[in-house]
């Protein structure tokens, strides 16, 4: 005789747990076909600057990528350079791993562009469901060509926490990386694609697993037959 023993290992994460949770994500950029080490950027109080240390602008972009995340109102997010401006963005969602509509892995890749050949920039990286934007990300220094669509800079980003399942909103604000400024900012309002990205934190994937123990007999058959079914209902419900 056979037994059939189906284990749900479900998140145990609840929507207010969700908004308590420590935001965390791990990104890994991409340009040239050359890619970074892993980032990860938290809500949680980051490295603090020492004093005496090094007042090189890579150390001083260090501890900007290390600092905490940070908040931006859409009213606040305001800018008018001409010498700078973000042509075109997109997203592209990679991973939902219990297959809801909601990823926790996605891309975002931007095409920056300047009058100036060969600028140094940096770009911070926003999400919200609302009007409030939660930073996620900050690159690291690159260099943009003029107004050449050869240099588009990606982002690859997993959310570990802190994000409950929803349609979110990507923001764009693009530096100056010699004097810090805000050169230029893009979001859902210059481009759709930006808006209504279905996404949700890894906590919130749901994983359902299922073990078959084998004890003998013709029931087994049986179960064979059944299992399927119940993995089909599964997934139509999500």
């Amino acid at each position: 005789m056979k037994a059939l023993i189906l284990f749900s290992a479900i998140a145990l994460s609840g929507l207010n747990f969700a908004y308590a949770e420590e935001i965390k994500v791990k990104s890994v950029e991409r340009q040239f076909d050359k890619q970074s080490d892993a980032i990860v950027k938290t809500n949680a109080v980051g490295a603090k600057e020492n004093s005496n240390a090094d007042k090189s602008s890579s150390v001083q972009h260090q501890l900007k990528q290390a600092a905490p995340s940070r908040k931006i109102s859409r009213e606040s997010a305001q800018v008018s350079n001409p010498d700078f401006w973000i042509y075109d963005a997109f997203v592209t969602l990679n991973v939902d791993e219990d297959f809801d509509g909601y990823y926790s892995d996605f891309s975002v890749e931007f095409d920056a562009d300047s009058v100036y050949t060969n600028a140094a920039v940096y770009a911070r990286l926003y999400l919200s469901r609302g009007d409030v934007f939660e930073e996620y990300h900050t690159t690291s220094i690159f260099y943009i060509d003029g107004d050449s669509s050869q240099d588009a800079f990606i982002v690859d980003s997993e959310l570990l926490s802190g994000f409950p399942p929803g349609d979110y909103e990507v923001l764009i604000e693009l530096y100056d990386a010699i004097d810090d400024s805000l050169v230029a900012i893009f979001d859902g309002n210059n481009d759709a694609d930006l808006t209504f990205i279905s996404l949700e934190s890894k906590t919130f994937e749901e994983v359902e697993t299922v073990i078959i123990i084998d004890e003998g007999g013709s029931f087994g058959y049986l179960v064979l037959l059944v299992v399927p079914i119940l993995i089909r209902r599964q997934i139509s419900r999500c």
